[in-house]
């Protein structure tokens, strides 16, 4: 992958499936706005990846080629995203049938990447208990510690499914790349590199969202936080926020720029240790018009900004 020149040397991304668009409209209005790169985790009202024939595959990558755009990563929707890590049995979590039936995907988008030339898939990283029901009861104690405590032998559990799909990745040549959100095991800067140094495979890379680590407490994110994440940055998913009440999980997103994460900070860290990375935009914030495509552009807009003030105060 090549960066740009006009960005200040940054490789700029997008989200695709954020514009809620069928995909050859995504596609145009990714080329409009002003993406080079662009990763999704589904067609948008097509077949889903792994059920893709050769053939279809093919037409994809010409389908995005057609739009002067370039595949960043792949995803299959969401795997190991909803399965809460505590209810699998400590022994054997790899064996458990929802990890199958995910790392099944995992594995065939890892075929459909190779065949794509594409070198990076995401996952997600297993909900923390108690995720996806209305009281989140055990997030006040990760928001106090700042991400929460990964118990020893969830730890234990984290580390054998990843290896596997790390295992899975040299295999078929291809990066895992982890993704952040609040409601997963990796959702500070400090946990990622906890398990990714106990995995400790090569393959192990990281979409880095500075946004979800600062609405879990982690407020240095810009600083140790990038310094956790540098060795393993593949991409960032860039939104910003607003956090109002933390403790009871009480926020806002927002433009980039607009919220509580120091991006200037953070791209100036990016150029000085010349990484390599998407900036992946994402939305989330919603302007008055309800638009998800001037959304998009609005970020994009702010984040040139936010890449000028960068270069004009580095």
């Amino acid at each position: 992958m090549t960066a740009s020149v006009n960005n200040g040397g940054f490789k700029l991304g997008m989200f695709l499936n954020e514009l809620r668009m069928p995909f050859d409209e995504a596609l145009a209005a990714a080329a409009e706005i002003g993406a080079e790169y662009v990763w999704f985790d589904n067609l948008m009202g097509g077949p889903e990846l792994v059920d893709l024939t050769p053939a279809e595959a093919d037409d994809i990558g010409r389908r995005v080629e057609s739009h002067g755009l370039k595949i960043s990563l792949l995803s299959p929707r969401s795997p190991f995203k909803f399965i809460h890590l505590t209810e699998l049995d400590g022994d054997a979590p790899e064996n458990a049938p929802s990890v199958q039936k995910d790392m099944d995907d995992v594995v065939k988008t890892m075929k459909l990447a190779n065949r794509l030339g594409v070198r990076d898939v995401l996952i997600y990283t297993f909900a923390w208990p108690g995720e996806y029901s209305a009281d989140k009861p055990t997030w006040p104690m990760r928001w106090l510690t700042r991400g929460g405590v990964i118990a020893e032998v969830d730890m234990e559990k984290l580390v054998r499914i990843f290896s596997v799909v790390a295992e899975h990745g040299e295999e078929h040549d291809v990066n895992v790349v982890l993704s952040m959100m609040p409601w997963n095991y990796t959702n500070t800067t400090s946990n990622f590199r906890q398990i990714a140094e106990r995995v400790g495979s090569s393959r192990i890379k990281l979409m880095w969202g500075p946004a979800d680590n600062f609405n879990c407490g982690e407020f240095d994110v810009a600083t140790t936080g990038f310094n956790n994440v540098r060795p393993y940055l593949n991409s960032l998913h860039l939104k910003d926020l607003h956090v109002r009440d933390g403790f009871n999980l009480d926020f806002e997103y927002r433009p980039l720029g607009e919220g509580d994460v120091d991006y200037v900070t953070i791209f100036r860290s990016l150029k000085e240790y010349g990484c390599d990375v998407v900036l992946a935009v994402a939305t989330h914030f919603a302007p008055p018009s309800g638009s998800k495509k001037e959304a998009m552009a609005i970020n994009y807009g702010k984040l040139k900004d936010l890449l000028k003030a960068a270069g004009e105060t580095g």
